[in-house]
């Protein structure tokens, strides 16, 4: 009977966690639909919510079940209270080569392979056979696999693709995304991180200036005094650009990734949910542990 009760409680604890962690997701996608998402920076309440007087994503208590908590460590160690959209990301799927060799650069110096890796990419996510100058892809016939010649349909995929190995991947895997899976995604500069504006093909410099503008006088991003972008203002950083990379920028954001937590009353249950949802609420990715 003992070891019954333990094992009914057990399931209890643990059950109750995880419909706290799916009511942190039910109060992300309610926000991200109360918002207008043409300009988003993160100051938002869905990115960044410090409201100490009305909470909406830190130690959410649920009636007497517990808790949840939604949350994300942010670019400068912080940890924001909110979500965060999947835009800030390079999007494997149809970021020009250029931008993705340029994220590989940056972020391992060391490989003297990103433009051939960047290729490989592009290769494995085309429908065709051969490259722009005619020459055949790569076949992947010594991997025993084919070339898929298909979209991505997870950011781990790319450990297929010839070049891309575990070292590379831990690099590269907190800047890239697979979301929305569709050939038309876009780079919002108003949240992209400094190594995914270096990618896009600013200098480090300018992509440090992007940064400083947007943080507002108090040079802290996330705070109420940030200066997003819009089309007017980024005008003269988009000259910068070279054309492929100048039609991925944008000022917005339509999908998001939300970490939810839920923790039971007792202290004897944790669950995460992580989903990718767009703006709303469609879910695209979905995870429980």
């Amino acid at each position: 009977m003992g070891l019954e009760l333990k094992l009914t409680g057990f399931y209890r604890d643990n059950t109750a966690a995880l419909y706290l962690a799916k009511a942190g997701i039910k109060r992300s996608i309610a926000v991200l639909q109360s918002e207008e998402h043409a300009v988003d920076s993160l100051n938002e309440k869905w990115s960044c919510n410090t409201e100490e007087t009305d909470p909406l994503f830190k130690d959410i208590k649920v009636g007497d079940a517990g808790t949840f908590t939604v949350n994300y460590p942010f670019y400068d160690k912080r940890v924001f209270y909110g979500v965060q959209d999947e835009e800030r990301r390079i999007n494997i799927n149809n970021a020009p080569k250029e931008v993705i060799s340029g994220l590989i650069s940056y972020l391992d110096p060391a490989n003297a392979n990103a433009g051939e890796i960047a290729a490989n990419i592009e290769d494995w996510r085309d429908a065709d056979a051969t490259r722009p100058d005619g020459t055949p892809e790569y076949s992947y016939s010594a991997e025993g696999y084919g070339r898929k010649d298909a979209l991505f349909d997870s950011a781990d995929e790319v450990l297929l693709v010839r070049g891309v190995d575990q070292g590379l991947f831990e690099k590269i895997k907190g800047y890239i995304t697979v979301y929305p899976i569709a050939a038309s995604a876009k780079i919002n500069v108003n949240t992209a991180s400094l190594p995914a504006l270096v990618a896009l093909g600013f200098s480090e410099d300018d992509a440090n200036a992007i940064i400083v503008r947007r943080a507002g006088e108090d040079g802290v991003e996330g705070t109420a005094d940030d200066a997003p972008f819009d089309s007017n203002s980024f005008a003269v950083y988009l000259t910068k650009l070279a054309a492929p990379s100048a039609a991925v920028v944008s000022y917005g954001s339509q999908y998001f990734r939300v970490i939810s937590t839920g923790y039971s009353s007792n202290g004897r249950a944790r669950k995460t949910v992580t989903c990718v949802a767009s703006s709303v609420g469609e879910i695209l990715f979905w995870n429980e542990e």
